[in-house]
């Protein structure tokens, strides 16, 4: 990639282009809703700016920039070229009114400062660095089966940070929570990564076995410049301290883009990742947060029952989302010819799960161990039935365990959503139930 950032060397163009057509289309939802405390919102902002053409435009210009392997200060002359030819661009006269000795980038419309073309300095080189670390954590998930365990890497200079350098050499399974709060970048400027190790290298490192980072992570409130506080992961040092990263920096960017095509792999082992996924600590860690950011917003609405799908997204779902996916499952090949699916991968996304929360609100009975069976539900199912484009994966462990897992098939984008899932007992089974209000296809 000529011309490029010396922290873009080697990064994998189409994962990284990704990202950044993720924030500039996650962007206009974020906006649209209002939705500036969410981790979405987070995720696809930029500080002190709330328009959202100005926004699409910086996010739609990064993502040409590195398709066409532009360099900074080629990317910075074209978008204020850009933003001049919008009228967005002020002069010397009114910047030095406000303080400012040069241009001034400005919304004409509302009269929003936003800062100078300096600022742009900073939202290139971190979004670039998000890309990049996004980029990577594709590559490294596609290889977990030979490299399943990361280290943490901090430069480890002068500018690093104390907190980054007290995770440096940390070693965890690619699933540990650890990853959920702390995968890099974690704050502007970071410059720590991560480097997928095998069994083969803990050896000549003289590690039999990597530790669980779940004892040292832990809830904290954290303070922001204006006295804001907030709560957070932060990860508990030897001496007792509590590090945490950068506001706004506190997920695993390498989520929003994460696709692993399971269609790719030998069925045995892509049914393997999709149970490994669903009992992992990440998902884990994923589900709990969302769960506890679940009760939280209704809390605040003063709502303590079952709520309508139309109240649940306006009211709490869009608010909490962070637009992540896991694979929860893998058709085997008979079914999905017999679904006429051209994937067999089954993913389960935050809103279904938050969906779940509302629909399992007074059911004890389906908690989050019960997922880690639903793998197994979808690749071997004793029944499937039809109901428009969702599907019923139907399958009885014993009389205790009898799942109902709900699979939404979306053809123009080739994908299959787990949308519900049901478990029951003996007494509550009814397959006959079943058979008269769906069409039964096997």
């Amino acid at each position: 990639m000529p011309n490029a950032p010396k922290f873009a060397i080697g990064i994998e163009p189409t994962q990284a282009i990704e990202y950044l057509k993720q924030k500039r289309m996650l962007a206009s939802k974020v906006f649209a809703q209002e939705l500036q405390a969410s981790s979405l919102a987070r995720a696809t902002t930029i500080a002190k700016l709330s328009s959202l053409e100005m926004t699409k435009d910086i996010y739609a210009s990064m993502e040409k920039a590195m398709r066409e392997g532009k360099a900074f200060n080629q990317w910075k002359k074209e978008l204020v070229g850009e933003f001049e030819r919008k009228g967005w661009v002020f002069g010397h006269d009114k910047a030095v009114s406000r303080g400012i000795d040069g241009k001034l980038l400005a919304d004409p419309k509302t009269g929003e400062y936003f800062g100078t073309p300096r600022r742009l300095n900073m939202i290139y080189r971190t979004n670039m660095q998000q890309a990049y670390s996004a980029a990577r954590y594709q590559r490294m998930m596609d290889n977990v089966d030979n490299r399943p365990y990361w280290q943490y890497s901090a430069v480890g200079d002068s500018r690093t940070r104390p907190a980054h350098m007290e995770m440096n050499g940390k070693i965890y399974r690619y699933d540990d929570p650890f990853w959920a709060t702390f995968y890099p970048p974690n704050g502007f400027n970071c410059r720590c990564t991560v480097i997928a190790l095998d069994k083969r290298d803990l050896a000549r490192r003289g590690i039999d076995e990597v530790g669980d980072s779940s004892a040292r992570l832990v809830e904290v409130e954290r303070v922001d410049k204006k006295g804001n506080r907030e709560k957070t992961m932060g990860f508990k040092a030897i001496d007792g301290s509590v590090r945490v990263t950068d506001k706004g920096f506190d997920y695993n960017i390498g989520r929003l883009i994460y696709r692993p095509n399971l269609d790719l792999y030998p069925e045995k082992l892509a049914h393997q990742f999709a149970k490994t996924e669903m009992a992992g600590g990440e998902f884990r860690f994923n589900y709990e947060q969302l769960e506890k950011a679940y009760l939280t917003e209704k809390a605040k609405l003063g709502i303590d029952k079952k709520i309508t799908n139309k109240e649940l997204l306006q009211k709490v779902e869009l608010s909490i989302s962070k637009n992540f996916k896991f694979a929860t499952g893998i058709l085997n090949n008979k079914d999905k010819q017999l679904i006429n699916s051209h994937t067999a991968t089954v993913w389960l996304s935050d809103e279904s799960l938050i969906k779940q929360f509302n629909s399992r609100l007074d059911d004890s009975y389906f908690s989050i161990d019960s997922y880690q069976e639903i793998p197994d539900v979808l690749n071997g199912a004793d029944s499937i039935f039809k109901n428009g484009n969702t599907y019923i994966f139907v399958k009885s462990f014993d009389e205790f365990k009898n799942y109902t897992v709900f699979v939404k098939h979306i053809k123009n984008t080739n994908e299959l959503f787990m949308v519900s899932a049901r478990l029951q007992n003996k007494i509550e089974w009814d397959i006959e139930r079943q058979k008269r209000k769906y069409e039964a296809i096997r």
